[in-house]
């Protein structure tokens, strides 16, 4: 799990999260609504389709409209294994993963290279 979480609102422009991600050196952001809610996240992958396939200017896109939502989750003591099955069910690359006791606090995100990761760790470890 990545713990480093970049956020960014949902009023925002494609440019903004474009920035954002580039400051950050983030690949995804957490969007938020005005009052600071996670409603869905926003990947370079939703920014290269929005704006270069639909050819529109991507400071003319708001986050809102290319996000992806709803924000699928995990809880941060489930199994490895669990957590790729909902990937693999939600046909997602990004898994929140948020502590339930706390009113579904965001504490990491899960991507799929995570997985690899922990997968190339395994071996190394056998």
């Amino acid at each position: 799990m990545t713990a480093k979480l970049s956020y960014i609102l949902q009023s925002n422009t494609g440019q903004e999260a474009a920035l954002r991600m580039d400051q950050d050196n983030a690949s995804v952001l957490i969007v938020l609504d005005s009052s600071e809610t996670p409603v869905g996240v926003v990947t370079q992958r939703d920014l290269v389709r929005s704006s270069c396939i639909e050819n529109v200017p991507c400071n003319s896109i708001l986050v809102q409209e290319i996000m992806s939502t709803p924000i699928v989750t995990v809880d941060p003591y489930s199994p490895v294994e669990v957590a790729a099955d909902i990937m693999k069910q939600n046909n997602v690359r990004h898994l929140l993963v948020v502590d339930s006791d706390k009113s579904n606090k965001p504490l990491g995100i899960i991507s799929s290279r995570d997985f690899a990761l922990y997968i190339e760790n395994e071996l190394e470890e056998k």
